[in-house]
């Protein structure tokens, strides 16, 4: 065999290995900065959808200051109309947040607001209107969210049945 096509043929291993790990490379590249591509557009619907909760949970603050009408009324229909809305709104960005634990609160208090809403605007048996300690947790809990904090301590204590027993 001549020389040149010796050297040739001891080449074309170092070739192929170095076309193979630099293909290797873009393809890890490609793969990690479509995760963090990925990461951070979830972390950005979450953060968003944190804020509209929040927003969403003075709204429903102010609704219910301006007193739970009888539904037997037309100023009643439109307070639980307007009520609905909120909470539809509420649902909404709830399903934009990936933590569990978060769509979970905003789901319950969601589904305890609007199956007793003269409930939760009597402060018989809480020092406050049960509706204000929800609102007040919402924005607790979504404050975390766009802090990206853990989940706080003490959330489900409050509401006894918020959250499945482990």
């Amino acid at each position: 065999m001549q020389a040149e096509t010796l050297a040739g043929l001891m080449g074309l291993p170092g070739a192929v290995v170095g076309a193979a790990v630099s293909t290797g490379a873009v393809i890890w590249q490609q793969r990690r900065t479509a995760h963090e591509t990925e990461r951070s557009y979830k972390l950005g619907l979450a953060e968003t959808a944190a804020n509209e909760v929040i927003r969403l949970s003075y709204a429903l603050e102010d609704h219910f200051a301006k007193g739970v009408a009888h539904t037997g009324t037309p100023e009643g229909r439109h307070w639980y109309v307007d009520l609905r809305m909120i909470l539809r709104e509420l649902e909404i960005q709830a399903l934009r947040i990936p933590d569990r634990k978060v769509r979970r609160l905003v789901e319950w208090g969601h589904a305890e607001i609007l199956r007793d809403p003269e409930g939760v605007a009597e402060e018989e048996d809480w020092p406050t209107a049960r509706y204000r300690d929800i609102c007040r947790n919402f924005q607790n809990v979504m404050g975390t969210v766009i802090r990206r904090e853990p989940f706080p301590d003490g959330v489900w204590t409050a509401f006894p049945g918020a959250w499945p027993p482990s």
